[in-house]
């Protein structure tokens, strides 16, 4: 397995495993499959470029990603937000998210952020779980955060701070 940063040539490998992580788990996305299988080449390849996204490779296959992107607020530039976080079922349960993760956060350090952000559903015990496992701590709670075919869910706030050991 490597990882390395997407850039926009990788715009078709993105968005095949965009719409897998949409399909299988469509209620931990803020983003939808339909939304994403009518985004033109263009979109998603401005997408990778303006979204730090790393992905993991089992030789030429893409089987995994995790994102940030840096806030924009001048007062808030020291910190990104965790998105896009996925493994194909195949690549699940080896430890490759955790390492994935762990990229995600020294590549943010390197571009000076101190602290990274996440919401995941609170549903979700799997995701919290090695969220928790990579030195993410829940911060709060964020009630009716998303809204999936008319029900609603809330998400976990959780934050790592990346200047501290």
């Amino acid at each position: 397995m490597t990882i390395r940063r997407l850039d926009p040539s990788d715009w078709a490998r993105f968005r095949e495993i965009r719409l897998d992580m949409l399909r299988t788990a469509p209620n931990a996305f803020g983003s939808t499959q339909e939304e994403w299988a009518a985004k033109p080449e263009r979109d998603i390849r401005d997408w990778l470029a303006k979204i730090h996204t790393l992905g993991l490779f089992d030789g030429p296959r893409l089987v995994g990603t995790a994102a940030f992107h840096r806030q924009t607020s001048p007062r808030a530039t020291h910190r990104a937000e965790v998105i896009a976080v996925y493994l194909r079922p195949a690549a699940r349960g080896q430890g490759h998210a955790l390492t994935l993760l762990a990229a995600l956060a020294d590549a943010a350090k390197t571009q000076g952020i101190v602290q990274l952000d996440l919401h995941v559903a609170d549903w979700n015990a799997p995701a919290i779980a090695l969220y928790a496992r990579a030195g993410f701590a829940t911060t709060g709670r964020m009630p009716r955060a998303m809204r999936h075919g008319g029900r609603f869910s809330d998400t976990l706030i959780m934050v790592r701070a990346l200047d501290t050991p």
